[in-house]
């Protein structure tokens, strides 16, 4: 049968009309059959048999939907021939909790009026008992003028003995029973509470009002936007000795609808859903600059402790509040990814990790050696070729021979540009820092005062293959007119005149040692102190 599409736009201020051939609602939960997840939002589809009256007409309401569904746009689809004739969003009752509720709150009103009942009998029998006590050792004692044989003094203590005891066991077992009451009570009433807390629960809910053929039956597919799901990219890259990379790509989804996604085709795409039928206004596209504190656009952050949630993520989140995302309409912004086997994700807004694909990078091991800052190299991997693999931005667990070296967010240069991976300090390339005192000197001339500083930076190899390091340093920068640096010897380095790093590019053979000597002198005017040298 031919099958077509019927669009239908949810404004805010629109009329639902409810004709007396509609007044009969067919409640119904379709079963999911895809979902697309997207950076944030997800497009749900669900459809469902529909049978239609004499008159060709039906109420149906679809239930068992999140709150948080977009009403800007519902798509159905619909067999040829049928019509939609009004649709409506409203946030509900679930069909069946209302007599559920009534029926197990009657239950309890029930149980509790018997406990009451019960409990006020307990009450009454203990007074009874209490007032007989009371009546037994009010009249213990015996008269002056009343004389009683020893056996019937005897026999007259013993009843009351036994008396007193049977009262006071008797009591006793009230209280404990009448505590039990006040126990099952309280136990009754919160159960009270919480059924009348599920009557005040709501449910997302499309009424939709369908004309056709007479007594006509068919599919009907709804496609519809919920807010409350998200998903973000997670990479686990192995780099072996020569520098190769293997990727896994994960995605880590999470979704709070209160329906689980269960053996449901999922689809994880870059970019965010489009809700409504008119198109977008393209708008212009602005760049800018963003700090950071290294040229590698990426943070490293150490290894942690495992969780139940992917390990990495707690750290990360403090780092960051969510995972860097392209913007949206840029071209890197409409990748789709498919899962090769169904998964299972809650509902109840729990992570989970998904497995996507796999893919190799040809990498480049270097080295970044940092003297001012630590006495071991940083080992790093550069890939090119990481644009055709639809990388995004995103958590990247890094490890090598098996050993989890840490986890980082990922920022990705611009396409063309080399891919930098970072892998952790390295013990066996070492380096070091030192002033050297004997050519570091002071002078005066007329109103300045001018200081020389020299620094030797040494690196050492000690793998038995050649590496290749870059070296970074700094020259200080002046923030006054009265202060001037001046250059003396960089021994090859590259100056940057805006920032003041110098880089040097250095390769070491097996187990080599090379030294780098630099001076600067610092003018500034005699008779003030010297900060920051």
């Amino acid at each position: 049968m031919k099958q077509v599409f019927s669009f239908v736009l949810l404004l805010g201020g629109m009329v639902y009309h409810a004709a007396d051939c509609f007044a009969q609602e067919s409640y119904m939960v379709w079963p999911i059959e895809e979902v697309s997840v997207y950076e944030s939002g997800a497009r749900i589809i669900r459809s469902g048999s529909v049978q239609l009256n004499e008159d060709g007409r039906v109420n149906c309401v679809v239930g068992a939907l999140t709150k948080s569904i977009s009403a800007n746009m519902l798509q159905v689809k619909m067999a040829d021939g049928w019509s939609l004739v009004s649709s409506l969003h409203r946030e509900s009752m679930a069909r069946g909790v209302k007599s559920e509720v009534d029926a197990a709150l009657k239950n309890l009103d029930r149980d509790l009026k018997s406990n009451r009942e019960t409990y006020a009998m307990r009450t009454a029998l203990k007074q009874a008992y209490s007032e007989e006590l009371a009546m037994i050792q009010a009249n213990r004692k015996v008269s002056g003028n009343e004389l009683l044989l020893v056996e019937d003094l005897v026999e007259h203590a013993d009843f009351w003995r036994k008396r007193v005891t049977e009262l006071n066991y008797l009591m006793l077992e009230l209280q404990l029973e009448m505590e039990e009451l006040e126990t099952q009570k309280e136990e009754i009433n919160g159960q009270i509470r919480k059924w009348k807390e599920k009557k005040k629960n709501r449910e997302g809910q499309f009424v939709l009002q369908l004309a056709g053929p007479p007594m006509a039956q068919a599919n009907v597919t709804i496609q519809y936007v919920v807010g409350d799901a998200s998903w973000s990219p997670v990479y686990d890259a192995s780099v072996d000795a020569n520098g190769d990379i293997g990727v896994k790509r994960f995605a880590r989804v999470k979704q709070s609808t209160g329906n689980d996604w269960e053996d449901v085709p999922l689809t994880f795409t870059v970019g965010r859903p489009i809700q409504s039928l008119a198109p977008p206004v393209v708008s212009p596209q602005t760049l800018s600059i963003a700090s950071s504190q290294s040229t590698n656009a990426y943070e490293w952050a150490p290894a942690m402790e495992a969780s139940e949630d992917e390990p990495q993520q707690k750290l990360l989140a403090q780092n960051r509040e969510a995972v860097t995302a392209l913007p949206p309409g840029s071209a890197l912004a409409r990748y789709d990814f498919k899962p090769k086997d169904l998964v299972f994700v809650a509902g109840t807004g729990v992570p989970e990790r998904i497995y996507i694909d796999a893919f190799p990078l040809s990498g480049k091991l270097t080295y970044l050696a940092l003297p001012a800052f630590s006495d071991e190299a940083y080992q790093l991997v550069s890939a090119d070729a990481w644009a055709q693999q639809k990388m995004l931005p995103g958590a990247m667990n890094i490890s090598t021979n098996g050993m989890h070296r840490g986890s980082f967010q990922l920022e990705l240069p611009a396409p063309g540009d080399t891919l930098k991976l970072p892998l952790g300090q390295d013990p066996q390339v070492r380096c070091s820092r030192e002033r050297l005192i004997d050519l570091c000197s002071s002078s005066v001339f007329g109103g300045s005062r001018k200081t020389t500083q020299s620094f030797e930076l040494a690196i050492e190899n000690q793998h038995g293959r050649p590496v290749d390091v870059v070296i970074e340093d700094r020259i200080p920068m002046a923030n006054s007119s009265d202060i001037e640096v001046d250059v003396i010897e960089l021994n090859g380095g590259e100056l940057d005149p805006v920032s003041g790093k110098v880089t040097w590019n250095k390769a070491l053979g097996p187990f080599e040692t090379k030294t780098i000597v630099f001076s600067y002198t610092v003018s500034f005017p005699k008779g003030h102190a010297l900060r920051g040298l």
